[in-house]
């Protein structure tokens, strides 16, 4: 018979023969300690049948010590069986998945931090994901130099050159160009915005610029260019 523990509900396989008796027996969980009364089940004729199985059944759940003598009642440690081991096993097969979870996850955010700059490249409004978590990618343009700058004006208007130079050990996408006209005074007057001259500087390389400004601002005397979107 199956008797149910009902505190914890642990169930356990008893043995009809260890709880025979006009009183019954008091049993204990062993799970959680808590005691009741069982009472005996019904006697009921042994069939041939019922021998022959009663003869080739174990019955390890339940160990019923001698009732001593004069005492009616007696106290019965009952073991944990199946049930309560396939919960643990289920409750600890659900905290591994979640802990791979985890560290899935945790391994997908690393790669996107330390890849940041590529993943930047690729889609642009990821720098104000980057920035709201304060993970800034690099710079734009990290890695070149704009240099050389040369202004020459022509009857046609003005004519603005210069170098990218890649200063890295490693290939750089070289991103537009922003070049602004300024007064003396170092204020903006005039500004446009230029592809480079090429998609991808290899290290060390030099890429030359060149880009006309046909009405310039008579008031504009110096130059400034750098990296844009």
């Amino acid at each position: 018979m199956i008797l149910s523990c009902a505190v914890c509900h642990t169930r356990y396989l008893v043995g009809e023969e260890a709880l025979r008796g006009r009183a019954g027996r008091t049993v204990r969980c062993a799970n959680c300690g808590h005691t009741w009364h069982q009472k005996a089940p019904p006697e009921l004729p042994v069939t041939d049948d019922r021998a022959k199985s009663a003869a080739a059944r174990i019955e390890p759940a339940l160990e019923v010590p001698p009732r001593p003598a004069g005492v009616h009642v007696s106290t019965v440690e009952v073991s944990p069986r199946g049930p309560s081991l396939r919960r643990r096993r289920r409750r600890w097969g659900a905290i591994r998945w979640l802990l791979l979870a985890v560290l899935l996850a945790l391994a997908i955010l690393a790669g996107l931090m330390l890849a940041r700059s590529a993943v930047v490249a690729i889609w642009p409004p990821a720098a104000q994901l980057y920035a709201l978590v304060g993970a800034q990618g690099e710079p734009l343009g990290a890695g070149l130099k704009i240099d050389k700058l040369t202004p020459t004006r022509t009857s046609d208007g003005l004519i603005i050159e210069g170098d990218i130079t890649n200063t890295g050990k490693t290939a750089r996408d070289i991103p537009r160009l922003r070049v602004a006209l300024r007064d003396g005074g170092e204020k903006e007057v005039q500004f446009k915005v230029i592809d480079p001259p090429q998609p991808r500087l290899s290290p060390g390389a030099v890429a030359h610029f060149k880009t006309p400004f046909e009405h310039p601002y008579d008031v504009a005397t110096g130059v400034v260019v750098t990296f844009s979107r």
